[in-house]
């Protein structure tokens, strides 16, 4: 009798805390905002025509803007990230071109050894478009 209560006993254990197991965070979850790792200011330069051009890349927890001489104001508003891997993260959110475009948009950031570059999804013709640095 002793034997067969210790086996139910221990069954009842076993089928108790195997049943509570707990939920982890998934990798493929979209979360809100930006990542922690990749809000700073960011900057790029390079010679145009002799000209010293540079490109000023602001993620923000909630959006991210990126400035350049002589273009529009082009913003990323309602952020959600995913992780894509080591250092890559997919984002999606509202694309504003100053007044000209606002539409829903994807794009792919990848940090790497304090630099961060990015691919716009809509712009199959271009590769990552440079390092930006702090």
């Amino acid at each position: 009798m002793n034997k067969i209560m210790k086996i139910t006993m221990t069954g009842i254990t076993v089928l108790t805390l195997g049943g509570m197991t707990t939920a982890t965070a998934s990798a493929a979850a979209w979360h809100k905002g930006t990542p922690k790792a990749l809000r700073s200011n960011w900057k790029r330069s390079y010679y145009d025509h002799g000209t010293k051009v540079t490109i000023n890349f602001n993620i923000k927890s909630n959006r991210m803007s990126i400035a350049r001489p002589g273009w529009a104001l082009e913003n990323w508003s309602n952020l959600k990230y995913q992780k894509a891997g080591s250092g890559t993260y997919k984002i999606k959110g509202t694309y504003h071109n100053g007044m000209l475009i606002k539409k829903n948009s994807h794009m792919k950031l990848v940090k790497k050894a304090g630099k961060v570059t990015y691919k716009n999804s809509w712009s199959s013709s271009y590769s990552y478009l440079g390092w930006f640095h702090k």
